[in-house]
């Protein structure tokens, strides 16, 4: 019973973080249910929001080399930069 608490309590708090509806359910309900079928309500939250999680990261990925390979030509250091750290302990 506590886990299932702490899963709707999860699901709940996901639910207000979400940037859009991911999946069709507003809450996580347990009243009746066993613990097969509360998993299957989490399933219709995770495969959107898996989706959205790896479209996001596909969209963000370039802007972050970009960015990492801007940072490496400002400072002057290039990807050997970790391996000179290693180097130096």
């Amino acid at each position: 019973v506590g886990g299932a608490r702490a899963a709707k309590s999860l699901f709940g708090w996901g639910k207000q973080l979400e940037p859009r509806p991911l999946g069709p359910l507003e809450a996580l309900a347990l009243g009746g249910f066993d613990e097969e079928q509360v998993w299957q309500q989490l399933e219709l939250r995770n495969k959107p929001l898996l989706r959205y999680v790896q479209t996001s990261s596909r969209r963000l990925r370039p802007a972050l080399e970009k960015e990492d390979s801007e940072d490496a030509a400002s400072t002057g250091t290039g990807d050997d930069e970790e391996g000179e750290e290693q180097s130096g302990e």
